[in-house]
Order: C-alpha cells, then sequence, then structure tokens
C-alpha cells in the first residue's frame, strides 16, 4: 500500500523579506504623495494670503480716495499719504442742508518699516473746523494741540496690511489720480522661496 504525504506549506524567509520590501516601497510612495499634496496646498495657501494681503491695502485706500478730495491730500514719498473724508463715524456720507459735501475726518495711510505693516488713522475734525466746509491739507488743521505736519499722526492706528516691503502714494502734479503702489512679501510655509506680489492702483479723487 502507497502512503502519500500531504506536503506542509509556509512561508521562507526570502518570502518574507520580499513582502517586507514591497511594503516598504508602497509606504514609501504612500507619504510621498501626501507630502506631495501637503505642499501644494500649502503653496496655494501662501498664494492667496498674499493676494488677500495685498489687495486689502490697496482696495481699502483706494476706496476711501473716491470718496476723498484731492486738495486735502498730503503725500509722504514712501510713507504716507493723508486726506479728508466725508464719512461719519457710523459709516454714512454727510451733507449739509445744501446738498454739499461736509467733511468729517482726516484719513491716514502710512507704512511702518519696523513692523512691514501699512495702517490707517483716523483724525476727526473738530465742531467748528474750518476743514468741514473748505478742505485743505491736514498740515493746516488746527487742532486742539496746534498744528502738526503728516508725520505727528503717524502712530498706532488699525493694521491694513502685513509683510509690506514698499508702500509708494504719489499724486502727479495737475491730476486727480492718487496712485498707490504696494509691494509684498509672503513668508513661505514650504520649503520653496518666499512669494512676492507688486500692485498698483488708481483713483479718481473729488474736486
Amino acid at each position: 500500500m502507497t502512503i502519500v504525504r500531504a506536503r506542509r506549506s509556509g512561508i521562507s524567509v526570502m518570502d518574507l523579506m520580499v513582502a517586507m520590501g514591497l511594503l516598504l516601497m508602497l509606504l514609501t510612495l504612500l507619504f510621498a504623495t501626501f507630502f506631495m499634496g501637503g505642499n501644494a496646498w500649502r503653496k496655494t495657501d501662501d498664494r492667496f494670503e498674499l493676494l488677500r494681503n495685498t489687495q486689502t491695502v490697496i482696495n481699502q485706500i483706494a476706496r476711501e480716495a473716491e470718496r476723498g478730495t484731492v486738495f486735502s491730500v498730503t503725500i509722504l514719498p514712501g510713507r504716507a499719504v493723508s486726506f479728508l473724508s466725508p464719512i461719519n463715524p457710523d459709516g454714512n456720507f454727510v451733507t449739509d442742508t445744501f446738498g454739499d459735501v461736509r467733511w468729517e475726518r482726516y484719513l491716514a495711510f502710512y507704512y511702518d518699516p519696523a513692523s512691514k505693516e501699512v495702517r490707517q488713522v483716523d483724525v476727526p475734525l473738530l465742531p467748528a473746523s474750518f476743514e468741514r466746509g473748505t478742505p485743505q491739507p491736514i498740515e493746516r488743521f488746527d487742532s486742539l494741540t496746534g498744528r502738526h505736519p503728516l508725520d505727528f499722526y503717524l502712530t498706532g492706528g488699525r493694521v491694513l496690511g502685513r509683510h509690506i516691503t514698499r508702500f509708494e502714494p504719489e499724486l502727479p502734479d495737475s491730476t486727480k489720480h492718487l496712485r498707490i503702489s504696494v509691494s509684498t512679501v509672503q513668508p513661505s510655509t514650504t520649503r520653496n522661496r518666499d512669494l512676492t506680489l507688486d500692485i498698483a492702483s488708481n483713483a479718481f479723487m473729488r474736486n
């Protein structure tokens, strides 16, 4: 009588090493894909933040300038710009009984190179200020402490944009077009270089 013995099947050391090698390759590929995807997302976020930060500065100044008057503009090249605004603290456009504009405050936008920020400062007019009906630059404004140049007011204020490397307001002679040029750098959250952006905008001011 012939006896047939069943073969025992098992995993050899070689099979185990091959399986571990394949698993390691799959894990490496998985982590590489995940890392590349994460970098792509962070890169997109960096670009969005760069654009948002720069446009916030440009849009805010342009919007206010279009409601301001060219006769009240003061510019410190590479540093600041100020002009009168007819918007009161409640956000309303103010006119008198004849429909003429009543100016409410000076707005000053300035660049702080130490913090690399652009900030906005409000300088309210006094109830009896001459400038309420007759616009003129801020250095002629008779405040409670007298007349002061624009740089006197350039402290504190609300932050409009960060990571700013250049802020250049310009008002070409005999024009009403206020031009604002802004350069911004966005620190990279990946191993890539920091992102930079240059934007300029023109606002047509009132008489």
